[in-house]
């Protein structure tokens, strides 16, 4: 039995696919259009049909088909909108302009909050521009906001924080009344990564403003990535840490003392360069003294 299922199967494809030369030694006209409606012999079942794509029984017929597919119209590609295209010079002119146009904390706080140039915009939850005092003379500025401070729309509110909040009262200092804090960067980037070089210069100029407007005696920089963006330099912060240094940019009209710490989040992980930290902090006490 499962011989004859086997021959059974074997005629019925070689009929389904026109082998007939195959079974039998008659000479076959291919040119001849064949009977679609052909049946198999009675032992054999009956082909099922795939109607999923229609079969052209003559080449005419098939000739004809793809006349009228030629003489459908093709469908065209929308233009590139080269206006919606904004390159990084342009964007940062935009960032320019808003920033300029802000006379008092409280406009800028809300030019960047409607600033749609900043790619990181679009995947945060809030916006985190500021806390603290800010009638301070000491502004304090962090790299960009983490998770906690995403979700709270507050800077240097998770551990961190709590570690550099316990710095600055170590020498008798309070974010609700002795100094003032933001960031570099107003949205966090995904799964906390730094910054890169365009999304800093995209938000250097309401950086800038902002150390205009609040007028601080200090800067405080927290971390590399702060000390970067706002004084432009690469050395590594070990050789810049603890140091006082003056700031006289384009855009103040006076000079200001800069000084530069180690992120908290670095010394969570570091805990024996506390010592050199609570060194600074000190040195700081003693200059706003």
């Amino acid at each position: 039995m499962k011989l004859n299922s086997n021959i059974t199967e074997a005629l019925q494809f070689y009929l389904d696919n026109d082998l007939n030369e195959v079974i039998s030694e008659k000479a076959q006209n291919h040119f001849l259009e064949k009977d679609p409606q052909k049946k198999a012999v009675e032992v054999l079942k009956p082909a099922t049909v795939n109607n999923f794509v229609k079969p052209q029984y003559s080449t005419n017929e098939a000739l004809s088909t793809l006349a009228k597919k030629s003489q459908l119209p093709v469908p065209i590609e929308p233009a590139f909108d080269h206006k919606k295209f904004q390159s990084l010079n342009e964007i940062v002119a935009l960032a320019q302009k808003s920033a300029a146009a802000a006379k008092t904390l409280p406009e800028l706080r809300k030019a960047v909050e409607n600033f749609d140039g900043c790619n990181l915009k679009k995947m945060a939850t809030n916006t985190v521009f500021c806390d603290g005092n800010p009638t301070s003379k000491v502004m304090v500025i962090g790299e960009a906001p983490g998770n906690h401070e995403d979700l709270q729309g507050i800077p240097f509110c998770d551990d961190s924080g709590k570690v550099l909040d316990d710095m600055f009262r170590a020498i008798n200092m309070t974010r609700a009344e002795n100094f003032y804090i933001t960031n570099v960067i107003f949205w966090r980037p995904p799964g906390n990564r730094r910054p890169t070089d365009e999304e800093l210069a995209i938000c250097r100029p309401f950086v800038e403003r902002h150390i205009e407007l609040l007028n601080p005696e200090v800067l405080v920089l927290v971390g590399a990535t702060s000390m970067t963006a706002v004084l432009g330099i690469k050395d590594p912060i070990t050789q810049i840490r603890g140091k006082f240094m003056d700031f006289a940019p384009k855009f103040l009209s006076r000079k200001i003392k800069t000084f530069t710490i180690f992120h908290p989040s670095y010394l969570i992980r570091q805990p024996s360069k506390k010592k050199v930290a609570w060194q600074d902090m000190l040195a700081l006490e003693q200059f706003l003294k």
